[in-house]
């Protein structure tokens, strides 16, 4: 079995293929690296995700994932997938996803924007219900992420709005339901990281903890079945 690299060390300037310039390293995670491109036919800006050689079945979960990329591209919250890509890299061919490049933070540094990492509980309710809305778009459609976290979602404020986009789609296995299920635990989770975690829970306002539910799955899927009860308490609950 071929090793995976830690990194692709690639840097400003490198060539991706004859179409394509580095530009930067935006984000990795255990499948592959992210790096803003720059296509130099036009000069425009681009995402091109690099897969690491690591596993047998690769090449199946490369086209699944750039398939299910293309079958969501009307849902606003997920990064619009282009073109798929061998690239010749180091002494091997390397998949590669090019998507649009959006120009929001990744939610983890983008949270390192406020004072002590955390979000006033009423902005961070203003964004979990984007991450809903956004997430019930591809659940409707009987899909879903199946690995949320702040990580893989970017950020970009827009008013008193998010536009959020979400990348590194997984499969763990289990069936579509379960994955639709775990998406809202993993929103929920969030929510809870978002002001504060557990260090600042006990004074965090009923409205904050009617949804946490002290991050019991049971209690959570109890009380939002589907990312449609969710999204709708966000809509109507009431704030003391």
């Amino acid at each position: 079995m071929t090793t995976a690299p830690k990194t692709f060390g690639l840097d400003p300037g490198d060539r991706l293929t004859w179409k394509y310039e580095i530009l930067e390293r935006v984000g990795a995670g255990s499948e592959g690296e992210v790096y803003k491109i720059r296509e130099r036919a036009t000069g425009l800006t681009r995402a091109a995700k690099l897969y690491f050689p690591s596993r047998k079945d690769h090449t199946k979960r490369f086209v699944r994932y750039a398939r299910k990329l293309d079958a969501l591209r009307d849902c606003d919250i997920v990064v619009k997938y282009m073109n798929a890509e061998e690239v010749w890299l180091g002494d091997q061919f390397i998949y590669c996803l090019i998507s649009e490049y959006f120009e929001g933070a990744v939610l983890e540094d983008f949270l390192k924007t406020y004072r002590g990492r955390r979000m006033p509980p009423f902005e961070a309710l203003h964004l979990i219900y984007d991450l809903a809305n956004g997430i019930e778009d591809i659940h409707v459609r009987k899909e879903f992420h199946g690995d949320l976290h702040a990580g893989n979602i970017f950020v970009e404020r827009r008013g008193v709005f998010f536009q959020l986009r979400t990348i590194d789609f997984h499969e763990w296995g289990r069936s579509a339901a379960e994955e639709r299920r775990a998406d809202i635990v993993a929103i929920v989770r969030l929510l809870y990281d978002l002001v504060g975690g557990r260090a600042h829970y006990q004074k965090q306002p009923q409205a904050i903890k009617d949804i946490c539910l002290g991050l019991r799955s049971d209690l959570i899927l109890k009380k939002f079945p589907t990312i449609f009860h969710l999204r709708a308490h966000l809509e109507a609950f009431d704030w003391d």
